[in-house]
């Protein structure tokens, strides 16, 4: 006699035997994609706090004077890249210091005052890549020059406040000795080392912030192959509380590395179209537009030759304002000759109006 099998047990075999496509242990579910990037973590304004940088005291001295800052700014000795623009204003002792912002020169308050400093020779440029943090007071010379009364200075390592990226590129046939830093609110900075130039301008903030994130998977690395007469990039990123560091040789660069250099690029061939400017001398433009530079000058209490003219042109104007009336005043109504014209400081313009002997001169808002 035949032993009969239930028909619950013979389906149960027959399904065990039946083939069935291959399961992974994830086709339950969809291969979750590769995470991105995270974002830079660029540094909080708490590591800044207190840090007062060299240009809100160049521009505006008399807010300043009296005032206890904090300042963190690279030693150049006495003005060898030529930043601070004029003499020391208290003895021929004095040294500069320069963050991208602007170039000062400071002073002892007493002998402690530099006491936890290594030897800095103001004449060596060497020295000009030391990093300091300093305190002290603003004062304001007998000839209207701020400059800082120090008591307590020390060396540090990474880079000035809100500064997220610093660029030096050396090489080429000229031997070239650069340096680009860029800061969190766009502010350019380019030095060109060699030729003691330099110039400064406003870029949109996004742009430094996308060209130091395209710069982080290269970090702590060397990109490229270094070739004759070709440019070496020394990069320094500010990485949340971090300094880190990269370096791009142009010569031979993979195509990854090359458009992350691309932003690089783009603002040294900036800089040195703006350093390529003609600067105003004598005889080269009208009185007028000569006396518009001197007039800007002093009241930047800057060198003549750091402005550049950017454009002028002669103008009759309608009345006696020059073209920009005050609310309230009254201007005789007869055509007065002049020029128009515009000046640029380190990629700020202003729009002056002067009269064709350059005796009456307006600062003239678009």
């Amino acid at each position: 006699m035949r032993t009969a099998i239930p028909i619950f047990a013979l389906l149960m075999i027959l399904a065990a035997c039946t083939p069935r496509p291959f399961a992974s242990p994830l086709s339950s579910r969809s291969t979750p994609p590769t995470p991105p990037l995270s974002p830079l973590p660029f540094p909080s304004p708490a590591l800044w706090e207190d840090i007062t940088p060299i240009g809100d005291i160049l521009a505006d001295p008399a807010g300043y004077k009296g005032r206890e800052v904090t300042v963190i700014a690279y030693y150049r000795g006495w003005d060898l890249l030529r930043e601070a623009g004029s003499g020391p204003p208290r003895t021929r002792s004095d040294i500069a210091v320069a963050d991208p912002t602007g170039a000062i020169y400071i002073a002892p308050a007493g002998e402690d005052a530099m006491s936890g400093l290594p030897s800095l020779r103001p004449f060596e440029v060497g020295s000009t890549e030391t990093l300091l943090r300093l305190q002290g007071r603003v004062q304001i010379a007998e000839n209207g020059q701020p400059y800082i009364l120090v008591t307590k200075m020390e060396e540090i390592k990474g880079l000035p406040a809100r500064v997220l990226l610093r660029v030096r590129r050396t090489g080429g046939i000229a031997g070239m000795d650069q340096e680009l830093t860029a800061m969190a609110d766009g502010t350019l900075y380019f030095l060109d080392r060699k030729t003691r130039t330099h110039t400064r301008w406003k870029a949109d903030p996004v742009q430094v912030t996308q060209a130091v994130k395209g710069l982080r998977p290269f970090l702590d690395k060397e990109s490229g192959t270094q070739v004759p007469d070709g440019f070496a990039y020394n990069i320094t990123i500010q990485d949340g509380e971090e300094v880190k560091t990269a370096v791009f040789y142009e010569g031979k660069l993979p195509e990854e590395a090359s458009q992350a250099l691309a932003p690089i690029l783009a603002w040294f061939g900036e800089a040195m179209d703006r350093i390529a400017r003609p600067t105003p001398t004598p005889g080269a433009y009208p009185g007028a537009v000569m006396a518009a530079v001197r007039r800007l000058a002093e009241q930047r209490d800057i060198p003549p030759e750091e402005i550049a003219v950017a454009s002028w042109e002669p103008v009759d104007w309608p009345d006696t304002s020059l073209g920009c009336p005050e609310p309230g005043m009254m201007y005789a109504q007869v055509i007065v000759p002049g020029y128009l014209v515009i000046l640029d400081v380190h990629g700020e313009l202003y729009r002056v109006h002067t009269d064709r002997a350059g005796e009456q001169i307006v600062f003239c808002l678009p």
